[in-house]
């Protein structure tokens, strides 16, 4: 995309940018620990999931669009990768470059609009993201970039939030309106399916269609055992439900993967 082209996008969707970055702005952030993808946490099967799908990434060029505190970044340079991360809020670059220095990691963190990155074409063997499409105002033109941005053989990787899950919709609805900005869309499984149309192929898996329910009752639950005990309960009843085809839609978390051949 060249300068006047992304000068008019970044105009057409300026309110909507404008409402992410004033909303992120007023967070207080804090360094803590680096993130692995093994840790022990309710998201774990799908991260998992994630990091194979992204494999060996030693001496590989990687850009993490929608980086946020730097965690997939911070993890990913700790593999060996060569990261670049961009965020559209200032704050949480500040926020990157001061966690980068701390765990002596060289990653070059930059202010970016990730709808349409200004990065020279065939310039990252993978990009990567966790939680960011649903951020974005034109899916198809993010995809598209993607490619463009990507080298021969090179990949896209992303863990995005779905639209059905009817658990994690009412939990948005009655008990935490504002927990998200005003202009996100979880992602309908059409909109991973257009990434298809742009690559040629696909992998995705689908997690959490009834373990949500732990989390709904987590508020209630004062004693983090009956939490986990029924976190564990349901994720038994919902793992053999992940293989009906009809019901992958209604999941909470997708993981997914396109080649640029």
């Amino acid at each position: 995309m060249n300068d006047i082209d992304r000068t008019k996008t970044l105009s057409k969707y300026n309110h909507i940018f404008k409402n992410e970055v004033s909303y992120y702005s007023k967070n207080k952030l804090q360094s803590g620990k680096i993130q692995d993808l093994e840790d022990e946490s309710f998201f774990r099967l799908a991260h998992l999931k994630f990091k194979n799908l992204i494999g060996k990434v030693k001496n590989k060029k990687i850009l993490d669009v929608g980086c946020g505190k730097g965690d997939l970044s911070l993890y990913l340079a700790q593999k060996g990768a060569i990261v670049t991360g961009i965020d559209l809020s200032k704050n949480y670059i500040d926020l990157c470059n001061i966690r980068s220095k701390e765990n002596h990691l060289k990653i070059d963190f930059i202010v970016m609009n990730a709808q349409v990155p200004d990065f020279e074409d065939n310039a990252f063997d993978i990009i990567v993201g966790s939680r960011i499409i649903h951020h974005l105002p034109d899916i198809n033109l993010f995809y598209r970039e993607c490619k463009r941005l990507l080298k021969k053989k090179g990949f896209i990787s992303f863990i995005e939030p779905l639209k059905k899950n009817p658990i994690v919709e009412l939990n948005r609805k009655y008990f935490a309106p504002k927990s998200r900005t005003k202009y996100e869309h979880p992602l309908f499984m059409k909109d991973v399916l257009r990434s298809q149309r742009i690559f040629g192929n696909l992998v995705h898996y689908e997690y959490y269609l009834l373990s949500p329910l732990a989390m709904f009752f987590r508020n209630f639950l004062r004693k983090p055992i009956l939490f986990r005990l029924l976190y564990k309960i349901l994720n038994k009843i919902e793992s053999p439900l992940y293989g009906i085809n009809y019901l992958k839609q209604y999941c909470w978390q997708i993981v997914f993967k396109c080649v640029n051949n």
